[in-house]
């Protein structure tokens, strides 16, 4: 019996990062991502795949792995079925979503309950985590992160900011490999996040309108459980530096519009602005 699952794969960040942003979270969502390798298959394995007559497609993968992890051993998992799995897998090819991304997945004992599992494939106490997957990763998690607005530092085991599975107090696993140093990964998924942000800025036609009088709002339309992201720029591709739920009040502070989209800006502690889009808020008095 499979798992309840997605099994789609997307070759291009683009197309990956356009799924992300679709997605419709209810009363759960990550704080924070955990990165682990498969160990099997390996790339070497993985490549060899690819070179069958009938090559393993990602997709039929993404099947093969859904019934894995909801079959008893020794078909499954030694202490399966499982319900879920991991939410991702990143492969030299796609990036795939197996598990759903709205509900809580199962890869790391002490982290399943609030975080995302990415499973990428290698086994990097063995292979050298560099060259085109290491970039191929890297691009995955800045996605991550961008989508939902997660902070990727500090961290706060348990909390925030990327996390790795050896992270985990439970496990005596290496995951995700040796050869991989959380601060090197850690400085190339942030110049990652940076490009992507950049990049999508070029693309939009931001314009911070004059500030007028300081007006006051609620926060509606948000689902029950669910939080409003305010985002340190107009734009739903810039970092989450504030949440608000249904019902907040808020100080508005000035307009701003990405091309179609109105964006308000909203005093935040600090003496900071956010900008939230002006969809959510309802305007008092």
């Amino acid at each position: 019996m499979a798992i309840e699952y997605i099994g789609k794969c997307f070759p291009t960040i683009q197309t990956f990062l356009e799924y992300l942003e679709s997605i419709q979270f209810g009363a759960w969502r990550p704080s924070y991502v955990v990165m682990h390798h498969t160990g099997s298959p390996n790339l070497k394995t993985w490549r060899d795949w690819q070179t069958r007559t009938k090559p393993v497609t990602d997709e039929q993968w993404m099947r093969n792995l859904a019934e894995y992890y909801g079959s008893p051993p020794p078909r499954g998992p030694s202490d399966g079925p499982w319900q879920r799995a991991p939410q991702f897998f990143f492969t030299p090819k796609n990036y795939c979503v197996l598990s759903l991304p709205t509900t809580r997945g199962t890869h790391a004992k002490s982290f399943n309950a609030n975080s995302w599992g990415v499973e990428c494939v290698g086994d990097f106490d063995s292979e050298d985590f560099a060259g085109p997957h290491l970039e191929r990763y890297v691009a995955g998690l800045a996605a991550l992160h961008v989508a939902v607005g997660l902070q990727l530092t500090p961290f706060q085991k348990s909390l925030r900011g990327l996390h790795f599975h050896r992270d985990d107090p439970l496990t005596t696993k290496t995951c995700p490999g040796t050869k991989v140093k959380k601060p090197a990964v850690v400085k190339l998924v942030q110049a990652s996040i940076d490009a992507l942000t950049k990049g999508d800025d070029l693309n939009e036609r931001i314009e911070i309108k004059p500030n007028g009088s300081i007006r006051a709002g609620l926060v509606v339309d948000v689902p029950a459980g669910d939080v409003l992201n305010v985002r340190a720029a107009a734009s739903g591709r810039a970092p989450r530096v504030a949440t608000f739920t249904l019902g907040d009040a808020v100080t508005i502070t000035g307009e701003a519009t990405n091309g179609d989209s109105l964006w308000l800006s909203i005093d935040l502690p600090g003496d900071t602005d956010g900008y939230v889009a002006a969809r959510y808020i309802q305007l008092q008095g």
